[in-house]
């Protein structure tokens, strides 16, 4: 299955319970403190089982918006 900005929009609204409608793919999440680590851990596990790949910790770093998260997706999934 193929991420999309709203299947990745509606996780991250689930985790945190904030809306999300008016953030844009490229505001910052962690480092804004939209979603705090315990939400990116959930992210991980989402992101493997959406893509079949591991997600290195390393990749964690690189992940901090919208845009980013449906990024790292696509190169995992063409692995």
């Amino acid at each position: 299955m193929e991420l999309t900005s709203t299947s990745v929009r509606e996780f991250l609204g689930k985790k945190t319970r904030a809306d999300l409608t008016k953030v844009s793919d490229d505001d910052k999440l962690f480092s804004s403190g939209i979603i705090d680590s315990f939400v990116m851990i959930d992210l991980l596990g989402f992101l493997e089982k959406h893509t079949g790949a591991r997600v290195a910790p390393e990749d964690l770093q690189a992940i901090d918006s919208v845009r980013s998260i449906l990024e790292l997706a696509a190169s995992k999934s063409k692995r």
